[in-house]
């Protein structure tokens, strides 16, 4: 039998299952010896050249998913990859904020629920308080009726010149020299014990004759030879006549009691000024304590009290009480950019003004410690290269001769870190150092740690005497 054509492989494929069948099929067999007898004799040559038959449909398509079953899934986790990497970092930063988010949360709810329960006790207060409100402006009336007879009037005066245009002075009369006197300016003072006034030294610094009005209308003269001042405070006492004029006796027999300035004054405290603003005199202001330990360019080395209680040119001098009738301050200062009161006021701390007046009183001055340096801050790259950039450092700029400083072996250049082993402030480092010094009793030996040509090292220096006129 001729082999069959190569053009019926799919035909027998798909029509015969077998070798068997070929022979048992007689329809099979008697259409295969009809096609085979019909049908040219292929050349062996040319069967030989045919070229190969193109892979069959059915092999491409198991290659084609072969090769996608790989490449979807790299692809896949490919993807997944990079995904992973640049989100990353929003993930985290995601993360972040939200832990962020749920701790101010939780400091917001707390805060709510402290503030909740103070409004709660609040409002308790003031179902209680209420009942009683009227009896605060009875406390007030009572506390203005039991210090105002200790506060007095004050006019700085000056002899008159030829060149004064008197149409433009108010002229004061004082009996007891029987002369009269321009007005320089008023001010107002605190009767602190029989005999001694509190005021301002800038109230009486350039005062010729000075006046003294009561509360009751009477009043008394001074000469400048009865004040003791102190500049650095900003606090003077006048010397008045002992034993008082006859007429003068039941004025001037007072004590007036002061409040620690440190333990019993606080913020939101009530305050109430008495003086004379503008001349206006025994005039009472009321206000709360509004802040503690502020410093003015004016008076650097006094941490003050702030208080919103009116005070205006005419004040100074006068003290501010708390609402038992106790000094807690002598008003000293405002801020303001049009020269009147806007509602900050400063004074003096009564412990401040208690030690100052003690010391006025007993030895007609304050003794303050001195140097006779002068100093400058150290600041930014060379406080980096010195090493003291997270503390306080201060450079010699002038050593005075024959003072303390020179004395000891101090120099210019010496940059001085520590007084008394106590490190100096970062911020305000010259004030900071300032203050030691002056609070430092002539005569006692202090140790200074300081920086020279890189090295450290500690000098004792025994403290002058700050003389009444800096050189």
């Amino acid at each position: 039998m001729e082999s069959p054509d190569p053009t019926l492989p799919e035909l027998a494929s798909a029509d015969v299952s077998g070798p068997a069948a070929d022979t048992q099929n007689p329809e099979v067999l008697a259409f295969r010896d009809a096609f085979t007898a019909s049908a040219p004799v292929p050349n062996p040559v040319a069967v030989a050249k045919t070229p190969r038959a193109a892979p069959e449909p059915a092999l491409l398509g198991a290659m084609g998913r072969t090769l996608w079953n790989w490449v979807l899934p790299f692809s896949f986790f490919t993807s997944i990859i990079l995904l992973v990497v640049y989100a990353a970092p929003y993930l985290v930063m995601h993360w972040r904020l939200a832990e962020a988010h749920t701790d101010a949360e939780a400091v917001y709810l707390k805060r709510r629920a402290e503030l909740k329960a103070e409004a709660e006790h609040a409002e308790q207060q003031l179902d209680v308080l209420d009942k009683r409100v009227h009896l605060v402006s009875l406390g007030f009336r009572e506390v203005i009726r039991k210090v105002a007879p200790k506060v007095v009037n004050v006019l700085y005066l000056s002899e008159p010149k030829k060149s004064d245009d008197f149409k433009k002075k108010t002229l004061v009369y004082d009996p007891q020299t029987e002369r009269r006197y321009i007005q320089m300016g008023v001010g107002s003072g605190i009767l602190v014990r029989p005999g001694y006034l509190l005021t301002n030294y800038h109230v009486v610094r350039q005062a010729e004759r000075l006046r003294i009005t009561f509360a009751s209308g009477q009043s008394i003269g001074a000469d400048p030879g009865d004040v003791f001042a102190d500049a650095i405070t900003d606090l003077a006492v006048i010397r008045l006549p002992n034993p008082p004029p006859a007429h003068l006796k039941d004025e001037l027999n007072v004590v007036t009691e002061f409040a620690d300035s440190d333990k019993d004054v606080h913020v939101g405290d009530w305050a109430l000024a008495i003086g004379s603003p503008l001349g206006l005199k025994q005039t009472v202001t009321q206000g709360v304590v509004s802040a503690k330990g502020r410093l003015l360019n004016l008076l650097d080395l006094v941490e003050l009290l702030q208080t919103d209680a009116a005070i205006n040119p005419g004040n100074s001098g006068g003290p501010l009480f708390d609402q038992m009738g106790r000094v807690m301050g002598i008003n000293v200062a405002i801020a303001s950019d049009n020269g009147g009161n806007q509602g900050i006021g400063f004074a003096i701390p009564s412990n401040v003004t208690k030690k100052i007046f003690e010391q006025l009183v007993q030895q007609g001055e304050v003794a303050r410690g001195y140097l006779g340096i002068g100093l400058e801050e150290v600041v930014g790259a060379k406080a980096k290269e010195m090493g003291i950039a997270d503390q306080g450092g201060v450079l010699v700029a002038q050593v005075l001769p024959n003072q303390a400083a020179a004395k000891a072996g101090l120099k210019v250049g010496d940059v001085i870190v520590r007084f008394n082993k106590e490190v100096l402030e970062r911020h305000y480092p010259v004030r900071h150092l300032r203050h030691l010094i002056v609070d430092t009793d002539p005569g006692a030996t202090i140790s200074l740690e300081i920086l020279r040509d890189g090295e450290t090292h500690t000098i004792q220096v025994q403290v002058g005497k700050r003389p009444a006129i800096l050189p």
